[in-house]
């Protein structure tokens, strides 16, 4: 599968990202200007098949260069709604350099369980939902200006911004 960019431009925000789905390398402009404040990639669909099937996988494991230290959110996604529930997991990125490890010296590998995942819709959390592990659809990486249930982002910063994604693995 690949990328495409999904920013708050569908909400009539201002901020703009792009994704090269050659070397994953996902950068833009976030700004809060229009009442915005996201980015974000989704997949596009699946060649070949319509879901998969991850019962057998405890989570995802995604190898990351880059993010200036922000927190991102990885989503995965078990209906094929556009707007449905996403599977969401924060983790923040690199603070070294432009591209590399924490300490600046490389990629790193961050892995997001299943079962720590947040059921939410825009970015508000929803309750007595049950992940359809046998049924993923699609998986997205956001940049927002909040967290969950209004809570502000603790590493979210106007401007520019870069994340290479360099692969997504299950685990």
């Amino acid at each position: 599968f690949s990328f495409a960019p999904l920013d708050d431009v569908v909400m009539g925000g201002a901020s703009s990202s792009g994704i090269d789905n050659n070397t994953g390398i996902w950068s833009g402009t976030v700004t809060t200007a229009n009442s915005g404040g996201f980015v974000g990639i989704r997949s596009t669909p699946f060649r070949g098949r319509t879901t998969l099937d991850m019962t057998a996988c405890a989570g995802v494991e995604v190898k990351l260069r880059g993010g200036g230290g922000r927190r991102y959110k990885f989503i995965a996604r078990d209906s094929a709604e556009f707007n449905g529930i996403c599977w969401t997991t924060s983790f923040d990125a690199a603070r070294g350099g432009a591209f590399g490890r924490r300490d600046g010296s490389g990629p790193i590998v961050v892995r997001l369980p299943f079962d720590g995942q947040v059921p939410t819709i825009f970015a508000k959390t929803v309750a007595d939902r049950t992940f359809q592990i046998q049924n993923v659809v699609g998986f997205q990486i956001a940049y927002s200006k909040f967290e969950y249930d209004g809570d502000l982002n603790p590493n979210f910063a106007e401007g520019d911004f870069s994340l290479q994604i360099l692969e997504l693995t299950a685990y």
